[in-house]
């Protein structure tokens, strides 16, 4: 049995077994509004909280910690708790095998017209793109039974390089040498997206270097 930390309210193995039927019907992933919907107390949250089962992702929006098919899942929990934001950045840098840096928070682009509540994890850093910068190069990827939405390669690339400064020599170069002796890389693509982010110059100056 599992009991909520104010030790009122006890959660026998019937109501254990629906919830953990919810969150895998979902993918691992549950709302509140899912548990009150099948008609149990949103309370049992809390134990399943206090026991260690399950994690908060943001207000209303649940993980159950076993039951990840992904090593990506702070990917998918983003992506769930920030559904019109774009992985970027270091998070994209890492998820092509660009950069050896782990990054300790998550980049997520949006408009910068929007507006979003940060989950409560894993933290977040967020980039506000432009209406052109930001819809360039989106891709939707499949990480285990979810989906979720990353630049691509060559648009990660570019976008790195306009946050050079940000980020730092050792990481550009280290991405820049991964990339170009990447056997999928697409020139072409890559000085398309240059142009956009406004770092063709950028761009070509390191290809001419080290190609």
């Amino acid at each position: 049995m599992f009991y909520q930390k104010s030790g009122d309210r006890v959660m026998n193995t019937d109501i254990y077994q629906r919830i953990r039927k919810i969150f895998k019907r979902n993918n691992g992933y549950a709302y509140t509004r899912d548990i009150t919907q099948a008609g149990i107390h949103n309370v049992y949250l809390n134990a399943l909280l206090y026991e260690g089962e399950i994690e908060r992702i943001k207000r209303g929006l649940y993980r159950w910690v076993d039951m990840g098919e992904s090593n990506n899942s702070t990917l998918v929990d983003v992506t769930l708790a920030i559904p019109k934001g774009v992985i970027c950045l270091q998070s994209a840098l890492s998820y092509y095998n660009l950069t050896t840096y782990n990054p300790w928070e998550v980049s997520v682009a949006i408009h910068r017209k929007h507006r979003v509540t940060l989950p409560e994890y894993p933290p977040v850093r967020l980039y506000y793109f432009t209406s052109k910068v930001f819809a360039a190069g989106i891709e939707e990827v499949q990480l285990g039974r979810h989906r979720i939405y990353i630049y691509s390669k060559e648009k990660t690339v570019c976008d790195c390089i306009r946050y050079r400064r940000q980020l730092g020599k050792d990481i550009i170069k280290e991405m820049m040498v991964e990339y170009l002796k990447s056997s999928n890389r697409n020139l072409e693509l890559l000085m398309k997206y240059a142009e956009i982010c406004g770092v063709t110059s950028e761009v070509e100056n390191y290809i001419e270097v080290l190609l």
